[in-house]
């Protein structure tokens, strides 16, 4: 049987992508005629489905089929959509993350049209760990798979995420291959090429503003040892009453917003990649990355942070209309800028997003579905602590909707450090499906999560629940989850679940994002049950496995994370008992194992980063 493919409007760079893509998995399938010999497909962009959201609607008679969206990214999700309705599951990036349903006869093929308009409009990840080049492009040819339309690319050039892969931080086994500008401006430029071939919403830069206006590369989190000179160390932040870098990273420190040359620099810098970079769709705009260093002068103190904040948003959006940029700028509620302005207020909110970032928030629990405000804690001035309930963070989202009712999304990070915590990932990808289904009452536009790429251990089943969500929140989590895992491991999926759940059950995502006192003794059974687990598991797994070879990776792959569960829960077990020396013993013992298997699961599992927030929050010490 042939099948053509036709495209409106044609030559497409993005139409031609979705007609490959939809004829590559329907070649998967191997389909038996059935009487019919040739079938006849339409992709085609259609204006009347027009949606600010991705809308999309496909349909296949006996005779032809069509699948129409209100742009071409929209074509390519209905495409992955109608693959998704026949049973092909994308449950990890690269070339092995696809189930392939058994499908041989073409009636199996057809259905009734169907409509969707996805429930939210920012449906994305931000780039995040060490990540080879691979890694990336693999990543981003998965979102739009799983229902996603954006990806962000952190600072002005994305430097240090690939230098941390080449460079192999944290990892001694492999060789340093340090990569030349050369080679790092071609990796930036395979990204972009990546995303707008899948009509992928570009978001970039955010963090390194404030270096780039004190004539540093905004590349990245780096020390710097040069010193400054008189007339450029005026431009930071008076904070004990020095003016110096923040730590001695630039990125980290804040200026003295009260300083005209200041914030013409900072002004001068986002206009200047503004337009030089027009394609991007969302511009983000940020101070320190950092907190407690706000400038002390004088002048900064007759008024806030956020007042300061929404004054130069303000000059922005100025400086942007005499160019005649329609750039959309994100702003970010984040560390002081939590607390809204007392006086400004956003001239024209058209321009703008808001972002929600509550960093220091638990995922033990869950946004709640209503808009009650809890207490905030008074600020002072560099004495701030960042809240830790997700009422307290919420409350100061509310604060801001009052003066700013634009478009918005959260800026989440459950795949950022918590993560690591939650040894069978089950706990928090219901923490991210509960979230969502809480954005609509919480009036935001969507959902960001800033992210490690190589969060698959054991198994990439938040970011699936993240995309499905975010794109049709009337989809069970149980359907989720029955569907994802059945195309994982098989028969044999229920018993992996039971198994995955009962680790998280068994787990404190609090604990290793350091929230709390490091001794805790009474959680030393809970992590030794971690421990006892997995272990008990890896002596069943052989009367489990499935015989099917298609399975066998994903279940070879829990034999590699049983172990890894063992070696982390007993370092921990220690750790929150006090036995500092027996911890890092054992963490030593768990980062060489790792380690040594990096090159045989490297998509799946950052060692640079689990061994980073390992030391830098839960308590270790440095290898």
């Amino acid at each position: 049987m042939t099948i053509d493919i036709m495209m409106i409007p044609p030559q497409d760079p993005t139409l031609e992508f979705a007609r490959a893509e939809l004829l590559r998995h329907l070649n998967m399938l191997r389909l038996e005629s059935s009487g019919c010999t040739a079938y006849s497909i339409t992709l085609r962009v259609d204006p009347s489905l027009a949606s600010d959201r991705d809308s999309y609607s496909y349909g296949f008679a006996q005779q032809a089929g069509f699948i129409s969206g209100d742009s071409p990214r929209s074509v390519l999700l209905g495409v992955y959509a109608y693959l998704r309705s026949l049973g092909f599951v994308f449950h990890t990036p690269g070339p092995d993350g696809t189930f392939v349903p058994e499908i041989t006869d073409f009636r199996k093929l057809l259905c009734e049209p169907v409509m969707k308009t996805a429930d939210f409009r920012h449906r994305g990840v931000c780039i995040e760990g060490a990540d080879s080049i691979y890694n990336v492009l693999d990543f981003i040819d998965w979102l739009p798979k799983n229902g996603y339309n954006t990806f962000f690319v952190q600072f002005k050039k994305p430097d240090v995420f690939f230098e941390r892969w080449y460079n192999h931080t944290f990892n001694p086994l492999f060789p340093a291959d340090p990569q030349s500008r050369e080679q790092l401006d071609a990796m930036e430029a395979a990204v972009t090429k990546a995303m707008a071939l899948r009509g992928i919403l570009d978001h970039r830069v955010g963090h390194g503003w404030t270096a780039e206006a004190i004539g540093f590369d905004n590349t990245g989190w780096h020390e710097e040892e040069a010193s400054l000179p008189p007339e450029t160390q005026a431009l930071i932040a008076q904070v004990d009453g020095k003016r110096q870098l923040f730590g001695g990273v630039p990125t980290n420190t804040n200026l003295c917003y009260a300083n005209p040359e200041a914030r013409r620099r900072l002004i001068d810098q986002v206009v200047d990649y503004a337009k030089a970079h027009r394609s991007v769709n969302y511009l983000h705009f940020w101070l320190a990355d950092e907190h407690n260093n706000v400038c002390e002068c004088e002048d900064c103190k007759k008024t806030t942070l956020s007042d300061q904040y929404v004054s130069i948003l303000n000059d922005l959006d100025a400086a942007l209309t005499q160019e005649g940029l329609d750039t959309k700028i994100v702003f970010l509620l984040y560390q002081e800028l939590l607390y809204a302005p007392l006086r400004e207020k956003i001239t024209h909110p058209e321009r703008f997003c808001l972002m929600f970032a509550p960093i220091s928030r638990t995922f033990e629990k869950t946004y709640p579905r209503t808009t009650g405000e809890a207490a905030v804690k008074p600020y002072v001035r560099n004495h701030f602590q960042l809240p830790e309930t997700v009422e307290e963070n919420l409350a100061h989202y509310f604060h801001w909707k009052k003066v700013f009712t634009g478009d918005s999304f959260f800026y989440d990070y459950p795949l950022g450090r918590a993560h690591y915590g939650d040894f069978g990932y089950m706990k928090i990808a219901h923490v991210i499906y509960q979230d969502i289904h809480a954005l609509k009452e919480l009036q935001a536009g969507g959902y960001m999560s800033c992210q490690e790429l190589r969060a698959m251990n054991p198994t990439g089943f938040p970011n699936y629940v993240m995309g499905q969500a975010l794109l049709d929140s009337s989809i069970s989590y149980e359907t989720l989850k029955e569907t994802y895992f059945r195309a994982m491991f098989g028969d044999g999926y229920e018993t992996v679940i039971d198994y995955l759940e009962q680790l998280s059950e068994l787990s404190d995502t609090d604990y290793f994002n350091g929230h709390g006192p490091r001794k805790q003794p009474e959680k030393r059974k809970q992590f030794l049950g971690i421990a006892e687990t997995a272990l008990g598991f890896l002596m069943d797994m052989d009367d489990l496995h499935p015989d099917d070879p298609k399975y066998r990776a994903n279940w070879d792959f829990l034999k590699f994370h049983g172990r890894y569960c063992i070696l982390l829960a007993c370092a921990l077990a220690e750790l929150c008992d006090g036995n500092q020396a027996v911890a890092d013993e054992h963490f030593r013992e768990f980062c060489g194992y790792i380690q040594e298997h990096e090159k045989q699961y490297q998509p799946l599992l950052d060692v640079y980063r689990v061994i980073e927030v390992a030391t830098k929050y839960t308590g270790f010490s440095k290898l």
